[in-house]
């Protein structure tokens, strides 16, 4: 410890020197040493290929950032006069990230699917079910005395066979919809949305961006515990949970030559501070003897690092001033993953039995801090595939490194800085006029360097006789029109470049058929084309392999049967959230179409609520509390045909003319002593009804 003495009694001088003892037996393990010579063999090169990517990528936030490169910056100085900088880049990879991020991570959560196949396997299980099934049905159809001929019994058995796969198809749906609520909860609680949050922004700013996962790591999570006193208090716990990060594209380097992430070895560059390495104690996989000797040999003070000489330019790039003087010491980490040749391995130590094959490949895992191997071990994934993804802006066949909008815009933010440099400079000489002063002519004590208004000049006469006034007023040309007319094509032609159109962003400056909410739509559809491949790409590489990776991790390591069965993992339809708005567009003018009496009775009451349903769902609306489910409609719908039919039947009886009624025979005190029926219209006039009489007695009621 820096300025300090440390003081330890014998017991922990001999507890700490077994311990440093027995980790360097381990390093001193051929397996170890090998692997730890290994390593820094691959990681130069690796390093070497990387310094032309890096050299963009630092120009390219250089450009994002506003700041000019300096070999620029000096033939400005030279030149003097303005250094302004237009911030086209910036506003264009702003405009790229809000758009991504509105059709990827609209509602906070990566937009994929887990589905049961098409037809899903059937284990013996299911056959037995077939097979009972069939055997139920024979059963059946004897007992009711129907002839068993062949061609009944096939059509039995294909019954079953279907009865049983819809059974199936039914469990696959719930097990699917159990996987993907979990891989959810996985994303959620494991950081994908966070780290993919932050790869969109690198994806449109560098030549690559990258995400990893699933990794296990320790997580803290907190719960609140009502104790015995009615009083919660926290409950802190650690579990190794599946993490996904996004990783900086500065930090890692892949294999020279590979066309994808996927082929080759990849190394990833650490800066680990005390309690982040300290964190990796318990972890399975890591050394915590270790790991305990590099906390023990790691100053206590930040250091610079020896793999990456461009550290400090990154730092500073970053906003991230003086990194040598943090407080905080960190110290670097080289994490390997890729193949290593059996033969490779065998030297190292490992048995026979371990490596049966030497001239066969091996995944590994290894982590190198200085002369300690804090980890290695073999993939667990059962394919091989390392948990790196990455994806491009714009996609360069055969290529692993793509590119970013700084690039794509590169030449034109030159020409709008040109433009706008030129325009300052001649705004500035053009806002009033150069005056030229003959100072043989001017008293010994008059100033001459500044004009103000009502200015009155002392002057002599002219020696030379020349007739020339001693003060001249030239005004400087303004070319500002012209010079705005070249930024203004410039920036269009940013639009065009990037692929991000002014409008996508909220410029309301849009002429042409974006004037109207059709034509704006059309337009809308139409960049829309651009994003789509990029939104393409990262289905491809990014989501959909990710997805894929959980869920195999779940089906490994998760002891859950109800979330295991037939299924397969796809992205949600990101390439359909593109155009959403376009949808919505289209259904809403597909309603007004057939709101007319002849289409609705064609689509009708349910087919009119699908359509509705869409629409809500579109605008994100409560669609279960504005439109009736499937079976109130019915129930609606048969109210209606029943009210319908009973004003049918009024009207058949009105039309038929007046019904016959009934008149009771009452005594003094009110009780009835007969009734007589009329046929219709009231009794006849002048005809006592009191003294009816009961036709079917024959007796006074």
């Amino acid at each position: 410890m820096a300025g300090l003495v440390r003081i330890e009694n014998n017991s922990q001088m001999d507890a700490r020197q077994t311990a440093e003892s027995a980790a360097m037996d381990r390093q001193n393990d051929p397996l170890i040493q090998g692997l730890a010579g290994h390593l820094r063999r691959l990681w130069e090169p690796a390093k070497r290929a990387k310094l032309p990517i890096e050299t963009k990528m630092f120009k390219a936030l250089r450009q994002r950032n506003g700041e000019y490169e300096q070999t620029i910056q000096n033939a400005i100085a030279k030149q003097g006069g303005s250094s302004v900088y237009m911030m086209v880049t910036e506003t264009k990879c702003r405009g790229a990230e809000s758009w991504l991020r509105d059709i990827l991570l609209e509602d906070g959560k990566i937009p994929f699917l887990v589905s049961p196949s098409p037809r899903p396997d059937i284990n013996p299980e299911d056959s037995q079910r077939i097979t009972d099934s069939f055997s139920q049905k024979v059963m059946a159809q004897m007992q009711s005395g129907q002839p068993q001929d062949a061609e009944a019994q096939e059509e039995m058995k294909e019954l079953a066979i279907q009865e049983v796969r819809t059974e199936i198809m039914e469990e696959a749906q719930e097990t699917s919809d159990a996987m993907q609520t979990l891989i959810e909860d996985q994303f959620a609680e494991g950081g994908m949305v966070e780290g993919f949050n932050a790869f969109i922004s690198d994806l449109v700013t560098y030549p690559n961006a990258f995400l990893k996962g699933p990794v296990v790591r320790k997580q803290r999570k907190m719960k609140w515990v009502q104790g015995p006193d009615g009083k919660y208090a926290p409950d802190v716990t650690e579990e190794l949970v599946p993490t996904y990060t996004r990783v900086d594209p500065y930090r890692i380097y892949p294999e020279p030559g590979v066309t994808s992430i996927k082929e080759g070895f990849v190394f990833e560059h650490h800066r680990l501070s005390r309690p982040e390495l300290a964190a990796l104690k318990g972890v399975p996989g890591y050394d915590d003897d270790a790991i305990s000797q590099v906390l023990e040999n790691m100053p206590y003070s930040s250091t610079g690092t020896w793999l990456n000489p461009n550290e400090q330019t990154k730092a500073t790039l970053e906003q991230k001033y003086n990194i040598w003087d943090r407080p905080t010491a960190t110290v670097d980490a080289l994490e390997f993953t890729g193949k290593v040749p059996g033969s490779k391995l065998l030297e190292w130590g490992m048995t026979e039995a371990e490596v049966p094959d030497p001239d066969k490949e091996y995944d590994c895992n290894a982590w190198l801090i200085d002369r300690w191997v804090i980890k290695a071990t073999m993939n667990y994934d059962p394919l091989g595939r390392n948990p790196y993804y990455t994806s491009s802006f714009v996609k360069r066949p055969g290529a692993l490194w793509g590119t970013g909008i700084p690039e794509l815009i590169d030449d034109i933010q030159n020409m709008c800085n040109a433009a706008a440099r030129a325009l300052v400079n001649n705004m500035g000489l053009a806002s009033g006029p150069m005056v030229e002063v003959n100072v043989d002519r001017l008293p010994a004590d008059e100033e001459v360097t500044t004009l103000t208004p009502w200015r009155v000049f002392q002057v002599t006469n002219d020696p030379m006789g020349s007739g020339q006034p001693a003060v001249r007023f030239n005004q400087p040309q303004s070319n500002a029109q012209e010079l705005m007319m070249v930024y203004t094509h410039f920036t269009k032609l940013a639009d065009d470049q990037s692929g991000i159109p002014a409008y996508v962003y909220g410029d309301m400056n849009v002429g042409g058929a974006g004037r109207t909410a059709s034509g704006l739509s059309m337009l809308m559809g139409s960049a829309g084309k651009g994003i789509r491949q990029v939104i393409m790409h990262l289905d491809m590489d990014v989501i959909g392999p990710a997805v894929e990776a959980q869920y195999d991790w779940n089906m490994r390591y998760v002891d859950d049967d109800s979330i295991k069965g037939d299924s397969q993992t796809c992205p949600k339809g990101a390439i359909q959230l593109a155009t959403k708005e376009q949808e919505n567009v289209r259904r809403m003018e597909f309603l007004q179409a057939t709101s007319n009496p002849m289409d609705s009775q064609i689509v009708g009451i349910p087919g009119r609520a699908a359509i509705l349903r869409e629409v809500a769902k579109g605008l994100n609306m409560p669609i279960d509390d504005i439109i009736p489910s499937k079976e109130k409609l019915e129930m609606m719908q048969k109210e209606q045909e029943a009210q319908q039919q009973a004003q049918q039947e009024q009207q058949a009886q009105q039309a038929q003319g007046p019904q016959a009624s009934v008149q009771f025979n009452r005594g003094p005190n009110g009780e009835v002593h007969g009734a007589q029926l009329f046929p219709g219209g009231n009794p006849k006039g002048g005809q006592d009804a009191n003294t009816v009489s009961n036709k079917q007695t024959g007796r006074s009621a």
